[in-house]
């Protein structure tokens, strides 16, 4: 099971589960698996109507001891557990470390590049440290919103995580855990568009429409119209497959070294 706590809202929770993890397990398994949301403010996933690389369900706060038994069952990955800020993610880690992972659970914890989020990833990595026997190995943090995917950029912009010599910065994840591990997560305006589609990007690089020839097809019909919104989702279509190469594709690598997935 992966499951994405974090105790401060608006740090890209649902990004790195559906846009990072889903399909990189979809992959993993070559079928689809399973997306749970606990939220009782917000609904996340209602964004992704045509995805068809997970099954979403819903968790209320009130029926958290499901979870005991889908933990307990999924030893080799196939579940998400993507959960919601604020007193939610302190209520389902409480309601967790009644029980135990056994073992199965691995944890990404998401932040950007302010101060609060870096605090907050702190306060939620010494939760789940109370329920861990082996922190170190289970627990990856996601850089959200990163600028650049090159390793100095990424370093200058998560002062929060990394800290600076020349700058002033109190309480950085590095002071905490020496050599954790992480991943960045590019900010693109092909993810916000996945989501006004109601796909993921993954899945908008892999879709085998050809949007050149309905475009030809359309302009030889003298549709105008249709040929310019086949332009459209052709340029989409090439800018979901460049962020797959040059952002997904390298957090996969990263993901393959982390997790154990049996075939």
């Amino acid at each position: 099971m992966i499951i994405i706590p974090q105790t401060k809202g608006g740090v890209g929770k649902s990004t790195v589960a559906m846009q990072v993890i889903a399909p990189y397990l979809f992959k993993k398994h070559g079928k689809k698996v399973t997306y749970i949301e606990i939220d009782d403010e917000n609904n996340d996933s209602q964004s992704f109507t045509r995805t068809e690389i997970c099954d979403k369900r819903m968790l209320g706060t009130n029926r958290l001891t499901e979870l005991d038994e889908l933990i307990l069952m999924d030893d080799n990955h196939e579940i998400i557990v993507d959960v919601g800020g604020n007193k939610t993610s302190s209520l389902v880690l409480e309601e967790i470390k009644k029980v135990g992972s056994f073992g199965n659970v691995k944890w990404i914890i998401p932040l950007g590049d302010g101060e609060l989020d870096g605090k907050n990833a702190i306060a939620t990595m010494k939760k789940i440290k109370k329920i861990e026997q082996n922190p170190e190995e289970n627990i990856l943090f996601a850089l959200n919103r990163a600028i650049s995917m090159e390793p100095e950029y990424i370093e200058e912009q998560f002062i929060n995580f990394f800290g600076h010599k020349y700058l002033d910065s109190n309480s950085v994840l590095c002071d905490f855990v020496k050599d954790p591990k992480y991943f960045a997560v590019k900010n693109d305006k092909v993810i916000t568009m996945s989501r006004y589609l109601g796909s993921t990007v993954w899945e908008m690089a892999y879709n085998n429409t050809d949007f050149a020839k309905k475009a030809m097809k359309a302009k030889e019909l003298g549709d105008l119209e249709s040929a310019r919104k086949f332009l459209f989702f052709r340029r989409i279509q090439t800018e979901a497959k460049d962020y797959v190469l040059g952002t997904l594709n390298k957090i996969f690598y990263d993901l393959d070294q982390w997790l154990d997935i049996k075939k």
